[in-house]
């Protein structure tokens, strides 16, 4: 066997371990559940942090007058 051809085999050995790679990383599904629910349950608390962000004032109003409307009631049952 010359130069060329190991370099010729090698090349092909090289090419087919790197395609089955490729085809494992895309296909095979060990592990890749766990990982894709805590990217979709981070994006979902990503998005309520910037809701609260934005709105802040008025969920903090609206929550201070939801709490004071309850303590100012008067006590006991049927008024």
């Amino acid at each position: 066997m010359n130069m060329i051809q190991k370099i010729d085999f090698f090349m092909f050995s090289a090419k087919a371990a790197i395609e089955r790679k490729v085809k494992e990383f895309l296909y095979d599904e060990k592990g890749d559940t766990n990982f894709i629910s805590i990217l979709v349950l981070l994006g979902i608390g990503l998005a309520l942090a910037g809701v609260f962000l934005t709105f802040k004032n008025q969920i903090l109003n609206w929550v201070d007058t939801a709490i004071g409307d309850f303590f100012n009631q008067p006590a006991g049952r049927g008024g």
